[in-house]
């Protein structure tokens, strides 16, 4: 960006407060000689009333400089902060407070504009083997790099989140159940494929396995709003007993939900709108309580 024109200027950094050591913030506050980080220049151009600015000006705009770098700092905290409370720390996806707001969130936008939602469920296969065999040092490797693969396999819209363990969830906007398996199969490809490569210094623990590659497979269940749940706690659950079906299908494979039946409809009421009577589902219907976010994960049930 180019300098406005100018016959004098002066220029003071802004800093980060010199006695705060938070590590919040990305890279630090201090540079590697001690001084403190800089944030970012204040600079003023031909002064008003006079030819040059001199030490008193200086003097302000130190001072102003100052305050300004104290709240710049406490705003990145702030926003370091709350990133941190909202992100898984071993695998830097959203973790699960951040999901049920955007379940939630997903599930009323899919509702006032009439879009589908797909939600997957992932779980990687035989996870407590991997632990047991080669340590938890490499079952956090394996982690790492299958959250790492989630997120190269989809678009910019859609997100993901580590619910927990080794159960992952991924939200696709505006997809259908077509949409959906194709992301599972190429999720589902892109972690049987390429085994996940161990640093051998990294394990411990386990049964001592002398290995530089992991190999690992995900079970997938897919599920649909509105077509398998009519609230986001409803698709979601939907999601996760179609994981279990994946799971009893013999693993590394995805299952679809089923679909909820339509509640019965007295045609001779003539209260029911027609909608209904014809079959069709009515567009306020199943949506009804669509804003309940999703509760905590369910007991796990032999994975």
């Amino acid at each position: 960006m180019d300098e406005p024109a100018g016959r004098t200027y002066v220029a003071v950094p802004i800093c980060a407060p010199a006695t705060v050591g938070d590590p919040l913030v990305p890279g630090g506050l201090m540079t590697e000689s001690g001084q403190p980080a800089i944030l970012g220049v204040l600079a003023l151009y031909d002064r008003l009333g006079a030819d040059e600015f001199d030490d008193t000006d200086l003097h302000t705009l130190r001072t102003f400089a100052g305050q300004a770098g104290v709240a710049v700092h406490n705003v990145r905290v702030h926003e370091e902060a709350q990133r941190l409370s909202l992100t898984d720390p071993l695998t830097g996806l959203w973790n699960y407070r951040c999901l049920r707001e955007s379940l939630r969130r997903e599930v009323e936008r899919a509702t006032r504009f009439g879009r589908m939602l797909t939600v997957l469920v992932l779980d990687l296969d035989h996870f407590k083997d991997v632990n047991d065999t080669y340590g938890h040092a490499a079952g956090d490797v394996v982690l790492g790099e299958f959250a790492r693969r989630i997120r190269i396999g989809l678009r910019e819209v859609d997100v993901a989140f580590r619910q927990g363990g080794e159960e992952f969830v991924v939200l696709l906007p505006e997809t259908d159940a077509y949409g959906g398996i194709i992301v599972a199969e190429r999720l589902g490809s892109a972690v049987r494929d390429i085994p996940v490569p161990i640093d051998p210094r990294r394990m411990s623990g386990g049964a001592g396995v002398a290995v530089d590659r992991v190999a690992i497979s995900v079970s997938i269940g897919i599920a649909v709003y509105p077509e398998h749940g009519a609230t986001a706690q409803q698709v979601l659950d939907a999601a996760d007993d179609a994981l279990y079906a994946a799971k009893n299908a013999g693993r590394d494979t995805y299952r679809l939900a089923e679909s909820i039946p339509l509640p019965a409809v007295d045609v001779t009421d003539p209260s029911v709108s027609r909608g209904v009577a014809d079959g069709k589902t009515d567009q306020q219907g199943p949506v009804a309580g669509a804003s309940g976010g999703p509760q905590p994960p369910r007991q796990a049930r032999g994975r």
